[in-house]
């Protein structure tokens, strides 16, 4: 419940395809600094398709170990899958993490807590994008998650708010189009309760609340730092803008090859003889129509002159 924040609180604290917007993802994370990440920190980076976009987050084992490992295993075994964003709360936060899954060592594996990771001063206040756990109390993060939007400052101050993600830039436009009209959970709004998603699952979100926003499917690739995860995605980037050089040869060489067959007599001779035929079977046509309809003519002029006889 994110230390229980209300609405108040909140408003107080104001192609190249996609390798290459992998590449150019790993490198503006690069560029916005990890605050204190070392090169030999594993990180992840989870890309996942939602009803309302794409959505890309990269996840920090160095900003909150016992939290990043939780989160990148319950994003790995596909327990958000098809989960709904519940709480969504413009310039707070959005939540989520009631999965819907039935197999029972799952569930138990999200149900269970961890305990708290240190504070991270360094990465205060909190930013928009930012992903972080919900909790109500020391060591109770178990599997729901929230990301902040642009007036969530006041959040970090709990011990299980220590944020451990992000959202890569390019895709937080998606968090911000997710659907708010049903406002924050009761009593300072009208959104869904936690108790009947746990008890009726998907139907009661899909009954009562039907333009709620979920996750579709989420793919997780684990690297051990940011220097490889930018050199695989620069290899790839490589590929894909040689594949753009090989298409433009080709486009060249077509060109070229029109422009030979313009200036080249013998062939625009043998062009010219393709379409002689066609053209003569035109003016026959032509022809026959014109005697039919002049045929046409003459009867009626007969059949008049026969009438006046």
């Amino acid at each position: 419940e994110v230390g229980t924040p209300t609405v108040a609180a909140a408003a107080s604290a104001t192609a190249k395809g996609k390798a290459i917007a992998a590449a150019t993802a790993a490198t503006d994370l690069a560029k916005s600094g990890d605050d204190g990440d070392g090169d030999g920190d594993e990180h992840s980076i989870i890309t996942c398709t939602t009803s309302a976009g794409p959505l890309k987050m990269h996840f920090h084992k160095s900003w909150s170990p016992n939290g990043y490992e939780r989160a990148t295993s319950l994003f790995e075994r596909g327990y958000y899958d098809h989960s709904h964003f519940f709480r969504v709360v413009p310039h707070f936060l959005v939540q989520f993490g009631i999965g819907y899954t039935q197999e029972r060592e799952l569930k138990h594996f999200a149900d269970s807590s961890i305990k708290d990771d240190p504070k991270r001063a360094d990465l205060m206040p909190f930013r928009e994008g930012y992903v972080s756990f919900a909790g109500s109390g020391p060591n109770s993060r178990t599997s729901q998650l929230f990301i902040a939007y642009d007036r969530a400052q006041n959040l970090g101050t709990s011990p299980w708010e220590t944020p451990f993600g992000e959202v890569v830039d390019g895709t937080q436009e998606t968090v911000r189009k997710l659907y708010s009209g049903y406002g924050d959970m009761p009593p300072w709004g009208k959104g869904p309760e936690q108790g009947p998603i746990r008890n009726r699952g998907a139907n009661y979100i899909v009954e009562d609340f039907p333009l709620l926003d979920k996750f579709e499917t989420c793919i997780v690739k684990r690297v051990a730092s940011l220097t490889q995860m930018m050199e695989g995605d620069e290899s790839t980037e490589k590929k894909v803008v040689e594949a753009g050089r090989e298409g433009k040869s080709i486009e060249r060489h077509i060109r070229v090859a029109a422009a030979n067959n313009d200036k080249n007599p013998a062939i625009a001779s043998a062009a010219n003889q393709r379409e002689q035929p066609f053209l003569t079977l035109i003016l026959v046509l032509a022809f026959l129509v014109l005697v039919i309809l002049l045929l046409g003519i003459r009867r009626r002029k007969m059949r008049k002159t026969g009438k006046s006889v």
